[in-house]
């Protein structure tokens, strides 16, 4: 909660010198797809779940919306190891939170509005039991979705988005002096909807 804070007061300062520019609020609930890494010996893996969060936008034109987006997943974290889990094996439920700042470009000027967006920041991994570390890994997201407006200020958002933890990993598995360490770049791909509440202009 404190990294949505921090982000918050970043983006409430940025939106305090664009007066008189709409701001949407939109919680969203989705799907994230499952995402496997591969490596030397077996792999590791993150089940399917539902997710839920938030997305605080300011649009800085009729076109381009800033947005600030988080959102959390409480999965299942899995092995395959031919060494030490030669069959698939839950190692510990995991929580898995994105945050992501960026922007959005909308098409067309009626009440449907496609978009594309781009964003950077940072996605943390913490499995809930305490033997395996959790981590904090930098994150690229690509999005594209529709926003329909029934007035000005309510709309509804649905959406899929490609988020791309650069470097992800780091589970320790073994006994004594010896063990594997995994970890590595994965793709996470989810599908969501929510609704818009606009503020302001």
């Amino acid at each position: 909660m404190k990294y949505i804070f921090i982000v918050l007061v970043i983006v409430m300062s940025i939106s305090s010198s664009m007066h008189g520019q709409k701001v949407e609020i939109t919680p969203q609930y989705g799907y994230q797809v499952g995402a496997k890494y591969n490596y030397y010996g077996g792999y590791l893996k993150l089940d399917s779940s539902d997710q839920y969060g938030l997305t605080f936008g300011i649009n800085a034109s009729d076109d381009v919306t800033i947005e600030f987006m988080w959102a959390q997943q409480n999965t299942s974290l899995r092995i395959k190891d031919f060494q030490f889990y030669p069959r698939e094996t839950e190692l510990s439920d995991i929580v898995v939170n994105h945050y992501q700042i960026g922007a959005i470009h909308m098409f067309g000027y009626n009440e449907a509005r496609p978009f594309v967006g781009l964003s950077a920041g940072w996605s943390t991994f913490n499995p809930d039991i305490d033997i395996y570390d959790g981590t904090t890994t930098f994150t690229l997201g690509l999005s594209g979705g529709l926003k329909y407006f029934f007035t000005d200020r309510i709309g509804i958002r649905i959406q899929s988005q490609l988020l791309m933890p650069v470097s992800w990993g780091g589970a320790y598995i073994g006994t004594g002096g010896g063990g594997v360490t995994a970890g590595g770049s994965i793709l996470q791909l989810n599908f969501s909807g929510g609704l818009i509440i606009g503020l302001g202009n």
